[in-house]
């Protein structure tokens, strides 16, 4: 550890200190002279949903209930509905997953899993493939990040935020324990059961524990087009075994607080089928991947005016990735990395009035790489950030702004080191409700994002650039929101209408020099959009509802990098101009009845918008019916899904095509 680490970690435990002592004795004289009195005990079994409407920020959120009735498949699946997003899949139910939002690059999606950062050093994008829709509440995503401020510092440094958070335990009849078994089979030799227990351990603490495993062939018939040949082939190499499983304690302390810790591990095996190649259908690559992480979190309301929040995490990934070639040197490759980070962070909220709120969040990681790849340099990357935040409320008018400090020093046992690297980024947004007895808002959004290179950016073989710039977005929002009630027939109707403008500067991508790739600073980008979202839902009758909702997205990413170059204000790749997102589900006493369809325009593969790259358009439409039975002291769930019902074949990445038609069944019981 050098000496401006040394120096920068004191000086900063010497500051925060300080503020604790200030805060601490301001919260202490305000408890000596107040009485205390004991709270009776309170259960919350899950958290509050999120106003889309009245959020700040464009917020899109979408429920556990909604889940099941729409009958989606994985996460990935919710995430591709969401407006304004683009989910770069590989294919086949074990394909990686990444999420880009509004063009910006997955590498500025934050992942926060019930409450605390999901992160990956290395690469820097998370595999969203990975997570389980089975112990899920609630899927929303924020562009900038959620309206509230009392949250860690880490929620802040990313330009959108996609949330999952899992089901709390809910017992019914006096009940201490509760059982959940599901099911589900389907096509590709797909089999996938889970099981949930959860218990009360004591009238103040709840205990579960999920466990999930999947199993699937993936082998699944494409048409092959060469020229005028057209053949139907099959995509092998695409099969995963997986199982994850997870324990969560919750506990209501006798002062109030609340403790909760999560025990996660993930262990997957799967075939990468590699890009289409003519005349040969096998690939070889194959990626095991290892990830288990605990997490532990406090929460405390000292008074009306001051509340503490603090987590720890501990985070071991482990992959391998194999590939069998004869242009190795022993014929095969194998790639060994492992990832431990150790995480904290603390929030201070301070109310001192109803309608303004400051919080304060300080986070500290420390992220570790270790592979067998040569010139491994073994980096270690020190990270704090901080961040203030304050949110003002009055009558009409919700006003909030936050500064981030970002400070990232990293340590390298051989070879170069980058700089040591700090930033100031700002965010600030404005809801405006002019008519008090109209739910209609006006929103603005500005915010600033800095992102430091990822540890294959920096040090990925000869790839690697030490001297490498971190990314600059910047975002800029306005939006028009409504929800109302127009009949009987007609209880609830929304619309949100954004439009926005994103500049990243010092985009980091990979350019060719004399002998080899190299990663390098020469990337513009400007991006244009339009996100609209509608929700209506249709009462015929107290038990039949009738529930649409849709979303339609234009976005023109165009690279500004160099006037000279080729692709000079050409869409980027993967982005396309039109996309959008439609569900249709019908509720009836005997039935529900789901219908979805996701679209997007022609996209193209690289920089250059010529034909040779241009990937068509596609529609996927599916529909779900399902029913549930009570049975005694149990509830049964019989599901049926029909996924791309038309057979539509399209690639979300080139050479990588999507399964057609499939089926899955499913069975859910609850005890």
């Amino acid at each position: 550890m050098n000496h401006d680490l040394g120096r920068w970690v004191c000086y900063r435990l010497w500051l925060t200190g300080i503020l604790a002592t200030v805060c601490y004795s301001s919260v202490y004289a305000q408890l000596d002279t107040t009485r205390i009195y004991e709270l009776q005990q309170a259960e919350v079994s899950a958290g509050k949903r999120p106003v889309v409407v009245k959020a700040a920020t464009p917020l899109q959120v979408v429920s556990g209930q909604d889940i099941v009735r729409l009958g989606y498949q994985n996460l990935a699946d919710v995430v591709k509905r969401f407006n304004g997003v683009t989910v770069r899949d590989y294919g086949g139910i074990g394909g990686l997953k990444t999420v880009s939002v509004r063009s910006l690059g997955a590498h500025h999606t934050g992942v926060i899993y019930d409450g605390v950062a999901v992160s990956n050093c290395q690469a820097g994008q998370i595999d969203i493939g990975r997570f389980s829709l089975d112990n899920v509440a609630r899927v929303s995503l924020a562009v900038g990040q959620e309206d509230g401020i009392f949250q860690p510092a880490k929620m802040f440094a990313s330009a959108g935020v996609l949330s999952i958070q899992t089901e709390r335990p809910v017992f019914v009849h006096n009940r201490k324990y509760s059982l959940q078994a599901r099911v589900k089979g389907g096509s590709f030799g797909m089999v996938n059961p889970y099981l949930r227990y959860a218990a009360k351990v004591t009238d103040r603490t709840t205990l579960s524990v999920d466990g999930n495993f999947l199993r699937a062939d993936g082998a699944y018939p494409f048409t092959l087009e060469n020229g005028k040949l057209v053949t139907r082939e099959k995509r092998y190499n695409s099969d995963i075994l997986s199982w994850h499983t997870e324990a969560n304690l919750y506990t209501l302390l006798r002062d109030s607080s609340q403790l909760t810790a999560k025990a996660y591990y993930f262990q997957s095996e799967r075939g990468l089928p590699g890009g289409v190649i003519y005349y040969n259908p096998y690939n070889k690559e194959r990626l095991w991947d290892q990830n288990f992480f605990a997490q532990a979190g406090y929460e405390k309301r000292f008074n009306r005016a001051w509340t503490l929040k603090a987590a720890l995490k501990y985070n071991y990934s482990w992959n391998k990735y194999k590939d069998v070639n004869v242009k190795y040197e022993n014929g095969e490759q194998i790639d060994r990395n492992r990832q431990h980070e150790y995480y904290g962070t603390v929030t201070a909220l301070y109310q001192p009035r109803k309608n303004l709120s400051v919080s304060w969040a300080t986070d500290l990681s420390v992220n570790k790489l270790w592979n067998n790849l040569p010139e491994c340099p073994f980096p270690t990357r020190y990270t704090l950030l901080s961040a203030l935040a304050v949110k003002y409320q009055y009558r009409f008018m919700s006003l909030t702004a936050n500064l981030l400090n970002t400070y990232t020093i990293d340590d390298v046992k051989s070879g170069k080191r980058p700089k040591n690297r700090e930033k100031l980024t700002p965010a600030v947004s404005l809801s405006l409700r002019p008519w008090e007895r109209e739910n209609l808002y006006f929103r603005f959004l500005y915010k600033s994002t800095f992102r430091v290179p990822t540890f294959n950016d920096l040090y990925y073989l000869r790839m690697g650039n030490t001297g490498l710039k971190p990314e600059l977005a910047k975002e800029f929002n306005a939006g028009i929101t409504w929800n109302g009630s127009l009949t009987e027939v007609v209880p609830y109707v929304s619309l949100t209408v954004d439009g926005y403008y994103n500049r990243v500067e010092d985009k980091i991508v990979a350019r060719p020099t004399t002998y080899v790739w190299k990663m390098m600073n020469l990337g513009e980008v400007d991006i244009t959009g339009v996100d609209v979202a509608l929700a209506v839902t249709l009462a015929f009758r107290e038990d039949i509802r009738l529930r649409i909702s849709g979303g339609y997205t234009y976005q023109k990413a165009i690279d500004v990098t160099n006037s000279k170059d080729k692709n000079y204000k050409d869409q980027i790749p993967y982005t396309p101009k039109h996309s959008g997102n439609g569900a249709l589900n019908l509720e009836m006493p005997w039935a529900n009845v789901a219908y979805t369809v996701m679209g997007a325009g022609e996209r193209y593969s690289l920089p250059q918008n010529i034909r040779a790259n241009r990937i068509d358009g596609y529609a996927e439409h599916s529909a779900s019916v399902s029913r549930e039975f009570v049975l005694k002291s149990c509830r049964l769930r019989i599901q049926a899904e029909l996924i791309n019902f038309t057979d539509k074949q399209y690639d979300v990445i080139q050479f990588y095509p999507m399964p057609g038609r499939s089926y899955r069944l499913g069975m859910t019981w609850v005890f």
